[in-house]
């Protein structure tokens, strides 16, 4: 995927967080207000941490990252939260026979996951191998996602846009003039700020202010 926006975690404080989202590709010059792109941002951080992957900027090592992720209350709801998004892996033999968990045993009595999950599995053949593992994906549940953003995100709200001409909106800007702000160093390249409220500090237990890195996220869902 294509990185659109570079994303600030400049403060958290109980179960609010507050940051900006800077403009890095011109194709997503307009900020999503829906409630699921704070959610897919707070996934995207919890991912990046537990699984090992280097940010930007960061007041902690990649190491410490995983720690604090995986040892976060928050994690196996994350992860979850990551399999509705994208669609869940299920590992199966060679053979297209379900296995136990993340195990290479068999699952008794054994069973071909097409047969059990057949109007789950995603229509476009989606499977793969990972350390020389089998495994089909399901189907992303974009709707679900969508109500557990309305259910987790209390309230979300997107600032003024910085960094712009006089009177100017970036969704309302030409291309040509959108690439020039993007030339320029990055604090002084078009951004919002961004305050979100969350229904619980456990979705916010690892993560901390001075944290940078780009997604590609943009409160699109699958399927939507």
């Amino acid at each position: 995927m294509t990185d659109l926006y570079t994303v600030s975690f400049d403060g958290i404080e109980d179960r609010t967080l507050t940051g900006r989202v800077h403009l890095r590709n011109p194709d997503a010059a307009q900020f999503s207000p829906r409630k699921a792109f704070p959610l897919q941002l707070l996934m995207d951080a919890w991912s990046m941490m537990l699984n090992g992957f280097s940010f930007e900027e960061a007041p902690f090592t990649r190491e410490e990252g995983v720690r604090r992720a995986s040892e976060a209350k928050g994690a196996g709801e994350m992860r979850r939260l990551e399999e509705m998004h994208h669609g869940k892996r299920v590992w199966v033999d060679a053979g297209g026979y379900l296995l136990e968990g993340d195990s290479k045993k068999l699952k008794e009595p054994k069973v071909k996951a097409a047969d059990v999950y057949k109007n789950e599995l995603d229509p476009y053949g989606g499977q793969g191998m990972d350390n020389g593992r089998h495994y089909l994906m399901l189907k992303s549940k974009p709707q679900e996602f969508a109500r557990q953003a309305d259910g987790i995100i209390l309230a979300y709200e997107l600032g003024p846009q910085a960094n712009l001409p006089k009177g100017q909106r970036l969704e309302r800007m030409d291309e040509d003039a959108v690439y020039e702000l993007l030339d320029r160093p990055f604090e002084e390249r078009p951004y919002a700020p961004v305050t979100v409220k969350v229904s619980s500090p456990r979705y916010l237990e690892p993560l901390a202010g001075g944290m940078r890195w780009s997604t590609a996220y943009s409160g699109w869902l699958p399927g939507q």
